[in-house]
């Protein structure tokens, strides 16, 4: 009887050691099963994170490369642009004399204007006579003279058959600049920029017409060659401009004989001699050494 006691008490150790390893085992497996689908999804989620990131990283260079295009466009057009407004080429006679570029006035209402500059071979594009005025705002007959010289102006240039083709740039003996743009108002025609009239240029012209007082007024030619440096008086002479630009019979006669290329071309050469032989007296007298 103990002998089958101890027999049964044998089997059922047996049993419930083998039922917790079956138990174990299960949990093992079921543990082992899963890890592959956990491994699986963890994997899945790197990629898709990965795949994230890459596909940002790609819509920031393309970003940076359109940034860029735009950029490099935009560079290109403001050097065309710059390009394009290139200032042009400009010599000749009137470009020595007046410089590259003129100003002109536009009342835009009672109390206010606007100032435009103009290219001076542009500007004075078939004028056959220019005047050349030195006044200023200070100057009492200068203020009487300048409405004389504005009916002037209008009038010879509604002549017939010289309608627009003279042209007056003002060289300001003004103070100040604002001044010389109160007293600008008064004036239809052109001027030298103020620091032009003031400076070098505008001591230049004093110089070369001998400038001894104010309002003067020359005329010169579509050349730059002088006809009068005595206008201002011509003016209340002849009222009606019947002499008017009042040239020298002898430059009336040369200027409808010869052309006005023919002249270009004399002119051209007589300046290249001079300019030659003032450079060689210089030389021969050491006047260009320090």
């Amino acid at each position: 009887m103990r002998y089958y006691t101890l027999l049964l008490c044998l089997t059922v150790h047996i049993a419930c050691f083998l039922s917790e390893h079956i138990v174990i085992g299960k949990e093992t497996a079921t543990v082992t099963a899963a890890d592959p689908e956990s491994a699986t999804s963890v994997t899945t989620d790197e990629s898709s994170a990965h795949d994230e990131e890459q596909a940002k990283t790609a819509t920031k260079e393309k970003s940076s490369v359109t940034d860029q295009s735009q950029k490099d466009a935009t560079s290109s057009e403001s050097e065309d642009k710059v390009e394009t407004e290139e200032e042009p080429f400009q010599a000749g006679p009137l470009i020595d004399l007046f410089g590259p570029k003129l100003q002109s006035l536009k009342l835009v209402d009672e109390t206010s204007a606007q100032i435009s500059e103009q290219y001076t071979n542009e500007a004075l594009k078939g004028k056959n006579v220019i005047g050349i005025y030195f006044s200023a705002d200070w100057c009492g007959p200068c203020r009487q003279f300048t409405p004389e010289l504005v009916s002037f102006y209008h009038k010879m240039n509604k002549r017939r058959g010289q309608k627009d083709k003279f042209q007056i740039i003002w060289v300001s003996r003004c103070r100040d600049v604002n001044s010389h743009y109160q007293y600008f108002t008064h004036m239809p025609w052109l001027a030298l920029p103020p620091e032009e009239a003031t400076g070098a240029r505008g001591e230049m012209l004093s110089n070369k017409y001998k400038v001894k007082g104010i309002p003067t007024l020359v005329l010169v030619d579509d050349l730059g060659q002088t006809i009068t440096t005595d206008a201002r008086n011509k003016i209340p002479q002849d009222k009606a401009g019947i002499g008017f630009p009042w040239r020298n019979p002898l430059s009336q006669i040369c200027s409808i004989v010869f052309p006005r290329p023919l002249r270009m071309m004399v002119k051209l050469h007589l300046d290249a001699v001079r300019s030659k032989l003032v450079h060689t007296m210089k030389g021969l007298f050491g006047l260009g050494k320090k």
